[in-house]
């Protein structure tokens, strides 16, 4: 993993929530090992499974959205930590620093905390 995969997997996200192609959700979702967690910002902590299923119904909901992927700092060869800027129609609407584990070439686990 490095900052251009984590530069990819966002813009592949992007591409599901703003336009809803679903080439981009499958290819997003192809980046997560099956015992994938993801822990969110209000503290939710969410399966694969879980994730897979609230973003199926989430395509093209969000037009105009980027996802900018800043500071990416290597912590181990499996962790990373960036941060992760939400814009919509060019405003700031979220930011979060993000700590991401991999194994087997695979986002293993998330973890987001808000920045205000």
């Amino acid at each position: 993993m490095n900052g251009n995969f984590l530069a990819r997997h966002h813009d592949q996200l992007t591409a599901w929530l703003r336009a809803g192609q679903p080439e981009s959700l499958n290819a997003f979702l192809d980046a997560h090992h099956e015992s994938f967690v993801l822990v969110t910002t209000d503290g939710a902590i969410l399966d694969f499974e879980t994730l897979r299923e609230s973003l199926r119904s989430a395509g093209g909901s969000q037009p105009g959205l980027s996802i900018q992927v800043e500071e990416v700092t290597r912590i181990t060869p499996q962790v990373y930590r960036f941060l992760e800027r939400h814009i919509v129609d060019g405003s700031v609407v979220g930011v979060r620093v993000v700590t991401a584990a991999m194994e087997d070439g695979l986002l293993l686990s998330v973890q987001e905390t808000a920045r205000r």
